[in-house]
């Protein structure tokens, strides 16, 4: 399947009229909005969808892919992880939920493995 480019006011239209709930072919995009085009977005970018959709009437916090996305994109809940494996220290940028740290919808980091953990705060943003 072919790859189309959009610039970010098409995504912000797109993403309005994919708001939870919605048919599954919606709820589709609205996992790669936050799985797969956050980390193609901006800082600015992911801050300004952030305001405009969380607070869009339809957007409902009692819906929990709202919930994801208000997690995802909130600048306040943006996360550097320092985790230890296998011998191989890394450091993953992740956002927070249910006392988790995620990197994608369905993809969390091992508690045993975080050996620190602090905000991170983009540069640029003010939060």
């Amino acid at each position: 399947m072919g790859t189309f480019k959009i610039d970010f006011f098409e995504l912000v239209f797109l993403a309005e009229a994919c708001i939870p709930t919605v048919p599954i072919a919606r709820a589709m995009f609205w996992k790669n909005l936050i799985d797969v085009y956050y980390e193609q977005m901006s800082e600015d970018e992911r801050k300004r969808l952030f305001e405009f959709i969380s607070g869009h009437p339809k957007f409902s916090k009692h819906v929990e892919d709202c919930r994801i996305f208000f997690a995802r994109f909130n600048p306040n809940n943006q996360w550097l992880v320092k985790c230890f494996h296998m011998g191989s220290a890394s450091e993953i940028r992740c956002f927070r939920m249910n006392d988790r740290f995620y990197t994608k919808t369905d993809k969390s980091v091992n508690p045993e493995y975080i050996k620190e953990f602090r905000k991170y705060i983009p540069h640029g943003i003010e939060i």
